[in-house]
């Protein structure tokens, strides 16, 4: 009443509650109604005197359902203040008229450091039980991790974002996953679930694992202050900005890295490479690997690691070790299998294996990874290609003829 139509409180919502221009009408007729009011006037005069339906007079005269705005200006009354640098966001709109139905939580406007990210995360209930043997700092790193790469962030009009994962059914671990950052998404209470898996398309040789998220305008911040990026551009096309995460503690950082490889990550054990796909965030790919003291480079569209770095990778890891999917083992056998030493020939019974996988039609890089299970020693790209052009008959003759470059 001593305010107003005045929307000077909008200013203290995440986006000044973004209004459309006819909830700004509906507020102004809000205000009006209950001014009115005041003076003792009967809901059907004010109704006939401002032309508003008879019915919405009422409701609002009684505070049993107002406009969007009046929401907000409830929850503002209740709220007060939000702490310097912050605005206040919800972590739910209604369907239809957009009232905040959710938690209501203090979100800084820009993040230049983490202690911005661990005060705002610090404030959010989970949906169900805490996840006891994970940090938040993890859980959070590894839903942005998951977000940045194969999630989708679908934001259509004034609609908020809400993700769409979609695995690939061609290995079964990834269904862990799509749980897992389902789980992850609780404790920030997001309400996340598996839908229907997708079918095998005629052109695809598998069909696809699917998990869909609430829309949320906590999903909005992510995006626009945790990535640094604006409404119109993808994290496929457009470079975040996120170097306050090369400060954050290394459990977060730890999180970030591994949904980051297990959405768009790749083992290759016959070139003894790992590589991040990562689109165009080379730059700070690169940067993020190297607050673990790893040597990444541009490779091509990836950033890779290769050699001692690949294996170096295994001690923090870059893939999850909770969830342990294909990724990950194929990395702890590249990591964990012997390897020839400088001037070591390569067994015989090796040799003679290679040449049997080579007859079989198997690649080179299927022998190696054949040959590294079954034989457990992880032998180079050269060798296995030298020993799989020759002839059963040949291995002792050709024996002393290069034997030295078996070796690494």
């Amino acid at each position: 009443m001593e305010h107003g139509d005045n929307l000077g409180f909008t200013g203290h919502f995440w986006r000044g509650c973004e209004p459309l221009a006819t909830d700004v009408i509906q507020y102004h007729k809000f205000t009006k109604v209950l001014a009115e009011v005041a003076k003792g006037r009967r809901a059907a005069d004010i109704a006939a005197d401002l032309g508003i339906n008879h019915n919405s007079v009422s409701t609002w005269k009684h505070m049993d359902q107002m406009p969007k705005l009046g929401h907000f200006l409830k929850a503002f009354t209740r709220l007060g203040l939000p702490p310097s640098g912050n605005v206040w966001l919800t972590l739910e709109h209604s369907h239809g008229h957009a009232t905040p139905v959710g938690q209501f939580i203090a979100v800084p406007a820009t993040v230049t450091k983490w202690i911005d990210v661990e005060a705002t995360i610090s404030q959010i209930a989970p949906l169900g039980t805490r996840m006891a043997d994970f940090s938040r700092n993890y859980l959070f790193g590894f839903l942005l991790g998951i977000i940045l790469g194969d999630a989708n962030k679908h934001k259509q009009g004034h609609a908020h974002r809400h993700l769409d994962l979609v695995m690939s059914k061609r290995y079964e671990t990834n269904q862990r996953i799509g749980d897992f950052a389902t789980a992850a998404a609780r404790q920030f209470g997001l309400r996340m679930r598996r839908l229907e898996d997708r079918p095998k398309p005629e052109n695809k040789p598998f069909g696809f694992y699917e998990w869909v998220s609430q829309s949320s305008p906590l999903l909005d911040w992510i995006f626009c202050v945790c990535f640094g990026l604006a409404d119109g551009q993808t994290t496929t096309y457009d470079t975040i900005h996120m170097d306050w995460a090369f400060e954050a503690p290394r459990d977060f950082r730890v999180g970030l890295l591994q949904g980051i490889a297990e959405s768009d990550g790749s083992v290759s054990i016959a070139s003894q490479t790992v590589e991040f796909w990562v689109l165009p965030d080379w730059d700070f790919m690169i940067k993020l690997l190297a607050s673990f003291g790893l040597r990444g480079f541009r490779n091509r569209e990836a950033v890779s690691l290769v050699k001692s770095q690949a294996i170096e990778s295994f001690k923090i890891p870059v893939f999850s070790d909770h969830l342990k999917t294909t990724r990950y083992q194929r990395l702890q056998l590249m990591a964990t299998t012997r390897k020839l030493d400088k001037l070591e020939r390569l067994p015989e019974t090796v040799r003679l294996e290679v040449i049997r996988l080579a007859k079989e039609n198997l690649s080179i890089p299927q022998i190696i990874e054949r040959v590294a299970r079954e034989q457990k020693l992880l032998i180079s790209f050269e060798a296995a290609q030298r020993w799989a052009s020759k002839k059963p008959k040949e291995p002792n003759a050709e024996s002393e003829k290069g034997s030295e470059e078996d070796g690494e």
